[in-house]
C-alpha cells in the first residue's frame, strides 16, 4: 500500500461517516424497516438532505465477452435512441439508462497475461489493482480491494462492505475472489450466494457492522415472519399507512415509500419462489423463506441470473436505508458451469466456460462459430441483469448518489486476456462523473480507474492524486469525471 493511500484510510470527517437516523423506522413486532429519503420529513429520512451519502457497488462478471459484439463501434456521447439502434451490440438493452451511463473501453489489468489460471488472476485484479499471487484456488491477492479502502472512508465505523455472490459458491472451482482485506495479506473476504443473508438483516436491522439496531437479531425476525406466514410490510403496515396520510409528504415522497415497501414484497415474492416445492403451501410467500434460511441449493440451469437480480434489489434497498454503503457482487464462478437457455446453445448444450473457451474442454481454446454466437446472446441476457439493477437504482433515486461500475474478470474468453477490459459506470457518484458518454482510456491500467471512483465516493477530487492499487501514472482515468 502506498503512502497517499496509508493516509487516506485514517477515519474521515463525520460528514462522510454519519450513521444512519435512529428515527428514520417503522418499527412493530420485532421488525425494523429503514425509510427512504423524504424531501417532506428529513428528520423520518435514512440520509439528511444536506448531507447525502454516495454509495458504490461493483460488478465483477465472469468468462469474458464477445468484444465485437458488446460496447457501440465509436466512442462519443451515449443517447436513449442511437444506443437502442445498435441492436447487434450487448449493450444496447440498457439504452433507457443511456444519459446515467459511462462505457470506458482500453483498461487493462496489472498482469500483462494469465500465467496459470486466468479466470482466478482475473478476478483477483478486478478490485485490486494489483498483480496477482498464484492461481487457481489458491489465487490471491497482493493487494486491498477498493471496496473495502471505501467501505473504511464512508461507512459508519469504517463496517465492512456487503459482499455477495451470484453462483455456484459452494462446489466452483474458484469461488469469491474480489474482495481483499488490506494489509498486504492477500486474504480473501467471505461472501454471501444466499439473498435471505441481506434479507434478514435488513427486515430485522442488524447494523451494516453486524450489531442490532432494533433490539434483536435480523436472522430471528425472520424466522418470525417465516412461522407468522407474514410480510414484514404487515407488521409496519399500520405505522406506513399513518405516515403516508402526513400532509408534509409529497406526491414523489409517497410515490418513493409505495416503491420502497412494494420492492421489499418483491423480494420477498422471489426467494419464495426460488424455494418452489420446499414450502407450498398456500399463503403469503415468505412462508416459502424457510428453504432458503434453512439451505440454499443453487442450480446450474440459469438460476444464476435471478439471483444476481434479487441481489440487485436488496443492495438497492440497503442503499435507500443507508444500511451499508458500499457492496460487491461476484456474478459467476471463475469457470461458470451455468447452462444458459440461448437460442444459439440449444444443439451445444455447453455450460458457459464451455462456451467461453469455444470448446467443450475448461483448459483448451477453440474456435466454434456458434458458441461465439451463444456467448453474444449470453452477454444480452447478463445486461438484462444489469438494466434490472439499473431500474431499481433509478426508481429509488440513487443515481445522482450512487456509483455502480460493471466489469469482467477478462476481456474475452479465448485468450483470457487482461487487456481491454470492458468497464460500465451508472450514476454519476455526486455530480463527480461524466454520464452519457463512451470514452477510450488509451491502455492505462485499472488503477487509474478506481482513482477516479474513490474520489467520488467520498467527494474528493484533489485528494486522490496517487496511485491506488499498481501501474503506470496517476490519477483518474481522463475524461472520466465530470
Amino acid at each position: 500500500m502506498n503512502p497517499k493511500i496509508a493516509m487516506n484510510l485514517a477515519p474521515p470527517s463525520t460528514a462522510h461517516r454519519r450513521g444512519m437516523n435512529r428515527r428514520a423506522f417503522l418499527r412493530a413486532g420485532g421488525v425494523a424497516i429503514a425509510l427512504p429519503f423524504l424531501e417532506g420529513l428529513p428528520a423520518r429520512s435514512a440520509w439528511a438532505a444536506d448531507s447525502p451519502p454516495v454509495f458504490s457497488l461493483y460488478i465483477v462478471a465472469a468468462c469474458g465477452v464477445v468484444g465485437k459484439k458488446f460496447f457501440p463501434d465509436k466512442t462519443g456521447q451515449l443517447t436513449t435512441e442511437g444506443l437502442a439502434a445498435m441492436t447487434d451490440k450487448a449493450t444496447h438493452v440498457l439504452a433507457p439508462h443511456a444519459a446515467n451511463l459511462l462505457f470506458i473501453r482500453g483498461i487493462n489489468f496489472p498482469m500483462n497475461g494469465p500465467t496459470n489460471c486466468g479466470h482466478a488472476q482475473g478476478l483477483s485484479q478486478s478490485l485490486t489493482a494489483r498483480p496477482a499471487q498464484g492461481g487457481g484456488r489458491t489465487v490471491a491477492s497482493t493487494g486491498v480491494s477498493a471496496d473495502v479502502v471505501v467501505a473504511k472512508l464512508v461507512n459508519e465505523g469504517g463496517a465492512d462492505p456487503l459482499t455477495l455472490y451470484a453462483g455456484n459458491l459452494r462446489n466452483g472451482y474458484i469461488a469469491e475472489r474480489i474482495s481483499f482485506k488490506g494489509g498486504g495479506s492477500g486474504q480473501v473476504r467471505s461472501a454471501d450466494d444466499n439473498p435471505y443473508t441481506l434479507y434478514s438483516k435488513l427486515v430485522g436491522l442488524t447494523s451494516s457492522g453486524g450489531g442490532s439496531s432494533s433490539g434483536g437479531s435480523g436472522a430471528q425476525v425472520a424466522e418470525e415472519l417465516i412461522r407468522s406466514r407474514k410480510s414484514a410490510n404487515d407488521f409496519v403496515r399500520e405505522e406506513l399507512n399513518s405516515l403516508m396520510r402526513m400532509s408534509a409528504l409529497s406526491s414523489a415522497d409517497k410515490h418513493r415509500l409505495q416503491q420502497h415497501f412494494d420492492a421489499i414484497r418483491d423480494a420477498e415474492v422471489t426467494m419464495g419462489e426460488m424455494a418452489a416445492g420446499t414450502c407450498s403451501q398456500a399463503g403469503l410467500s415468505t412462508s416459502e423463506l424457510d428453504a432458503l434460511k434453512s439451505g440454499f441449493a443453487f442450480k446450474t440451469n440459469g438460476m444464476i441470473e435471478d439471483v444476481a437480480k434479487l441481489h440487485l434489489e436488496l443492495v438497492a434497498l440497503a442503499f435507500a436505508c443507508n444500511f451499508n454503503r458500499v457492496a460487491t457482487l461476484q456474478h459467476g464462478d471463475g469457470t461458470d458451469q451455468t447452462k444458459y437457455a440461448v437460442p444459439s446453445n440449444e444443439k451445444l448444450g455447453w455450460p458457459f466456460h464451455h462456451i467461453s473457451h469455444r470448446v467443450q474442454s475448461d483448459a483448451s481454446s477453440g474456435s466454434n462459430p456458434t458458441a461465439e454466437q451463444a456467448h453474444a446472446e449470453i452477454d444480452v441476457v447478463r445486461m438484462q441483469t444489469l438494466l434490472h439493477g439499473l431500474d431499481q437504482f433509478k426508481a429509488r433515486g440513487l443515481f445522482d448518489k450512487s456509483i455502480l461500475m460493471w466489469t469482467n474478470h477478462v476481456s474475452d474468453g479465448p485468450s483470457h486476456s487482461f487487456q481491454n477490459v470492458p468497464t460500465i459506470i451508472a450514476g454519476d457518484g455526486g455530480g463527480y462523473l461524466k454520464q452519457g458518454a463512451y470514452i477510450d482510456a488509451g491502455g492505462v491500467t485499472n488503477n487509474r480507474l478506481f482513482n477516479g471512483l474513490i474520489a467520488a465516493a467520498v467527494r474528493d477530487k484533489t485528494e486522490w492524486t496517487e496511485n491506488f492499487g499498481e501501474g503506470k501514472g496517476s490519477g483518474p482515468i481522463d475524461g472520466m469525471l465530470a
